[in-house]
């Protein structure tokens, strides 16, 4: 079973704490909470649970297109990002897929459950990071129907390729007769954002992930959405569960769309706070953390106590961190935080101070 983070009912039980009371520094989420319409969104439309879903989620697509730049015929809603990544497996079969790695698990997990040949492609060994680079030291292994993913910015690391270089790889893939799967889930916390989905109708291989998860503070709700070409959309939509947005999903992604001074709110906390969570890490003796373009801060511990290790410690401090020795090419001297309200990264920075000095 994949490992991710946000667990927050496990480690309640471990630690014999309600799970509310946990500082959940292993889930990417905003720290703001989800915006006040959705409360209010679901309260007054309680009695529609007694109803299916709407199927086709027009005003949700309508509603996605306006807010990301596209056309309705451009959008599929998903339960989440996950289900997304599958039905696109599913649909495009591609003879082998190359992931950027360290990254998100349920790419590489996705196509071995369908048989698809993965190739991961190591980039610790580039500060783990991305570049054109990288794909031109290995062009000659992208074959006719293959596929590349990347994350952008990446999930554990936090590393943000520029649209330039996406863009030249699209054009090698393109002349390859291959796809690329850009998961955009964190690209609303970037203030200079490097998003290709506006380009999604003029780039028949290109596929992109948006998420409405981290950014709104909904993971309960589960609202992602893939955006391609019409005809690729089409091919994709006839895979999809017939109901696999739930009511109150689809009403409260409508509304928090339309919250732009949520997202600006959002965008000016999280550069003001990674800024600060970031300064406060690399004082500590022993972690070197990788400079975030998300929000959450990626960090090598150099010298003492492990990722396995701190993260019980932190327990102790009712803190939880996402260890990520088991990513692809990392071990254990590796561990994600994400960014939160100031006085919880102040409690983060004490504790691991006491431990670290």
């Amino acid at each position: 079973m994949a490992l991710h983070g946000g667990n927050v009912y496990k480690a309640g039980k471990e630690l014999n704490m309600p799970h509310d009371k946990l500082v959940d520094f292993s889930a990417n989420i905003n720290p703001l909470g989800f915006p006040d319409v959705v409360r209010k969104i679901i309260i007054s439309r309680i009695d529609d649970i007694i109803h299916y879903p709407d199927p086709d989620q027009a005003e949700l697509k309508k509603n996605a297109a306006e807010y990301y730049g596209v056309n309705p015929e451009n959008i599929l809603p998903g339960n989440g990002s996950v289900e997304l990544i599958n039905i696109i497996m599913e649909a495009l079969k591609p003879s082998k897929v190359l992931i950027f790695s360290p990254t998100f698990s349920e790419y590489a997990r996705s196509c071995r459950s369908r048989g698809i040949k993965v190739e991961l492609v190591d980039m610790t060994k580039n500060d783990c990071g991305w570049d054109i680079e990288l794909v031109r030291k290995m062009e000659n292994v992208i074959c006719k129907n293959s596929m590349i993913i990347i994350c952008n910015p990446n999930n554990p690391t936090g590393k943000l390729a520029s649209k330039e270089e996406i863009t030249c790889l699209l054009e090698i893939l393109q002349y390859r007769k291959s796809f690329l799967l850009l998961d955009e889930a964190f690209m609303d916390f970037v203030i200079n954002s490097q998003t290709l989905i506006k380009d999604v109708e003029k780039h028949k291989n290109l596929i992109i992930l948006r998420s409405l998860t981290k950014v709104f503070a909904l993971p309960g709700l589960r609202i992602g959405f893939a955006a391609g070409n019409r005809e690729l959309i089409q091919k994709l939509e006839e895979l999809k569960d017939p109901w696999n947005i739930n009511t109150f999903a689809g009403l409260a992604g409508c509304e928090v769309l339309k919250e732009k001074s949520y997202i600006d709110m959002t965008r000016k906390f999280i550069s003001q706070e990674k800024e600060y969570l970031w300064n406060k890490l690399s004082d500590i003796n022993g972690l070197l953390p990788f400079y975030p373009e998300a929000n959450f801060v990626f960090v090598k511990i150099a010298r003492g106590v492990k990722s396995g290790a701190l993260a019980d410690k932190l327990k102790t401090y009712g803190i939880l961190i996402r260890q990520c020795g088991d990513f692809d090419f990392l071990d254990d001297t590796y561990f994600r935080v994400a960014v939160r309200k100031r006085e919880e990264n102040e409690m983060l920075i004490n504790a691991l101070t006491s431990i670290y000095n």
